[in-house]
């Protein structure tokens, strides 16, 4: 095995194999000493250089790694991001007393995402993804209190319906191919005759993992909850991974599906203007980054419709979609591992103002101010909407959403300064160190990116710096009349619950649910013949099914390598949990 080989190999099995070393008691210090380190060799992968590495007796084949632009980048923010992560959570949770169990739900996270990143095939996208998917349940959870379950319900409950979702796609994308290269999967999906249907299953499926619009409720709900670097990954890398599972999967530049485009890019700009709306009204600083983050995923929806329904621009749209993951990802893992230092360092005195400054600059990156990576994104997308020939309106709309960026950016600074003392309990130590080399990282990539370097001269321009720097001011003037109105009459805005959308959706579920339960209830005498007829339809749909799935079983069954793989996971899984 050559040199290159090993590295694309380092970058999976070091957190896999440190796993196996936080799992077993004689090892266990070892492994949690060198674990905050198991992103390394992903990051010096994706700076450096690799070979395509094949592993025939693994699941049908595993293909890893391909030296093109979407891996590259995909490596190395989100190896960035894992590295200055894990050494934030080694003196974020020093005192912690259950670091075991997060260092390998940890680690099985982080192998999870950087094989889906390396995944050259269908099956082993699929391995990962799900791997990744189930075992970043436990960060969720780590605090073990009753919000933190709720939260993981909700999240478990999406998750399956997306692995659902994704999992009907790729069976429809594969049929009696097994596998498939994904550099080939866009091209048989535009031939496929279900494309229709699997472009919209590919849609919601990793839509659940993005936080789309009307799939987005787990995501407030567990950011607050979860460790802070937890959520720094959660928003950072792990929810590119759905961005990146549409690059893979959808039919970019093969086909038009102009339906698709415009529902995609009108659900783009609703989330990016309702996020904003819903997000101002949280008392918590977590919940306004998640709903930040939703926000800021509706432009990348939105691009991803574009290219939906302008195949010529698919390509020049896919860089703007690189150019805003590679943003997103580094400003959202500051600003929510900012909100894990601050309480450390308090806001008053040297290190506070730092750390505030910090923050500060990081929200101006979401706005999109001028000179920031956030300007940078943004200029790429409406380059690349321009060249897709998008509605006139479309760059009004963007600029506005930038306003809406600027005051969910206050109200979280508002919010995590409410949260925190004047002074600080403890030592920033290893929390201050990683957050100001990820902020380090996160200037670099600014004059160094990996993807829209040619964009970087235009932020200079006249017209582009009026452009970048007048939603800013605008959004920075609201908040000064907000706030000012607020102290004279004492008006606040009425609160919105975490999740929004999710309340009055389980009024509609929960009595559906209790019908096709076996101990359902009937409520009245009279309804009892409406019920009972319901309930044989339900059994004759539920036979109809289970047919299908005796008829689906050899198929699969020679499929058993992957099921086998992803029993391990599972059990796995389920070992960390019960520590």
């Amino acid at each position: 095995m050559s040199l290159p080989e090993l590295a694309v190999g380092a970058a999976l099995l070091v957190p896999l194999v440190l796993v196996l070393a936080v799992m077993l008691p004689g090892t266990r210090a070892v492994g949690m000493g060198l674990a905050p380190w198991a992103a390394l060799p992903a990051l010096g992968l994706g700076l450096g250089t690799g070979e395509t590495l094949h592993w025939k007796s693994v699941l049908l084949g595993m293909w890893l790694y391909g030296p093109e632009t979407v891996t590259r980048t995909y490596l190395i923010f989100t190896g960035a991001l894992w590295l200055f992560a894990g050494l934030f959570a080694k003196g974020y949770l020093r005192e912690d007393s259950h670091r075991p169990s997060f260092w390998g739900f940890y680690l099985a996270t982080l192998a999870g995402n950087v094989g889906a990143v390396l995944a050259l095939d269908v099956a082993s996208f699929y391995l990962f993804f799900a791997m990744m998917t189930f075992c970043a349940y436990g960060l969720i959870v780590h605090v073990r209190d009753e919000r933190a379950a709720g939260a993981g319900r909700v999240y478990i409950v999406m998750a399956l319906l997306g692995e659902v979702s994704l999992l009907a796609a790729f069976f429809l994308t594969v049929g009696t191919r097994i596998n498939v290269m994904l550099v080939d999967v866009a091209r048989v999906v535009s031939e496929s005759g279900s494309r229709d249907l699997i472009v919209v299953l590919v849609l919601v499926g990793f839509g659940i993992k993005v936080g789309a619009l009307l799939l987005h409720m787990w995501l407030p709900l567990a950011h607050p909850v979860a460790p802070a670097p937890a959520s720094a990954v959660l928003s950072g890398a792990i929810i590119k991974v759905g961005v990146l599972g549409w690059l893979r999967f959808l039919p970019l530049g093969q086909s038009s599906l102009p339906v698709v485009s415009q529902v995609c890019v009108g659900m783009g700009l609703a989330a990016a203007f309702y996020a904003v709306v819903v997000g101002l009204t949280q008392r918590e600083a977590k919940t306004v980054l998640a709903y930040s983050s939703v926000s800021q995923m509706g432009f990348i929806t939105l691009a991803v419709g574009l290219a939906l329904g302008t195949p010529d621009a698919a390509p020049m749209l896919v860089v703007a979609v690189l150019v805003y993951a590679v943003h997103h990802s580094m400003a959202k893992g500051l600003l929510f591992l900012g909100a894990g230092l601050l309480p450390a360092t308090g806001w008053r005195g040297w290190r506070g103002g730092l750390v505030l400054a910090g923050l500060a600059w990081s929200g101006l990156e979401i706005a999109g101010a001028p000179l920031t990576s956030g300007a940078l994104a943004k200029l790429s997308l409406k380059s690349a909407e321009a060249a897709a020939h998008g509605p006139e309106s479309l760059p009004l709309l963007l600029s506005l959403a930038a306003v809406g960026s600027t005051l969910l950016m206050a109200r979280f600074l508002e919010c995590v300064v409410a949260e925190s003392p004047e002074q600080g309990s403890s030592s920033a130590g290893w929390m201050g160190v990683s957050w100001g080399l990820l902020f380090a990282m996160d200037t670099a990539l600014l004059f160094w990116t990996p993807v829209g370097r040619e964009s970087l001269p235009r932020l200079l321009e006249a017209k582009n710096l009026v452009s970048s720097a007048w939603p800013v001011l605008v959004g920075v003037g609201v908040c000064v009349l907000a706030w000012s109105l607020r102290r004279r009459l004492g008006w606040r805005l009425p609160r919105i619950p975490a999740g929004d959308v999710l309340w009055p959706l389980m009024r509609v579920i929960q009595p559906v649910w209790r019908l096709l339960t076996a101990g359902a209830e009937r409520e009245s005498v009279g309804e009892g013949k409406a019920s009972e007829r319901f309930q044989q339809g339900v059994e004759r749909l539920q036979h109809f099914l289970l047919d299908e799935v005796d008829q689906a079983e050899a198929r699969l069954s020679r499929l058993r390598q992957v099921g086998l793989a992803l029993l391990v996971w599972l059990a796995v899984f389920l070992l960390l949990l019960v520590r």
